[in-house]
């Protein structure tokens, strides 16, 4: 099992790709340095259909870290390297009615 953990970014900015460009450009430099960080996916809304009535959600983008443990994940959260990045957001382009949240989860692959 791998523990993943979950930004969501929910909200609307002026400049989408600006937002986007200092994500990939900036900010994960800053998440290379986690110590013991497997990866990092980003995960974008695309539009699709389903015949079944369901409540589609309203991400941004879905950041996805990658961890080998539930260990490696707090030691990662309690390094330098991650107060760096927590500061660089004060960068990134305004969301606005944004709704920030995270979550780590382990990983069960069924098939």
């Amino acid at each position: 099992m791998s523990v993943s953990y979950f930004v969501r970014y929910e909200g609307e900015t002026e400049n989408a790709a600006a937002f986007m460009n200092h994500y990939r450009t900036k900010h994960t430099e800053l998440m290379k340095r986690y110590p013991r960080i497997r990866g990092c996916k980003l995960h974008h809304p695309t539009a699709w259909h389903d015949p079944v009535p369901v409540k589609k959600d309203k991400v941004f983008v879905l950041a996805e870290l990658v961890f080998d443990s539930i260990e490696d994940l707090n030691f990662s959260l309690a390094s330098d390297a991650r107060q760096d990045s927590r500061n660089d957001f004060n960068n990134f382009p305004t969301l606005q009615n944004s709704d920030i949240r995270h979550l780590a989860v382990t990983t069960e692959i069924l098939f």
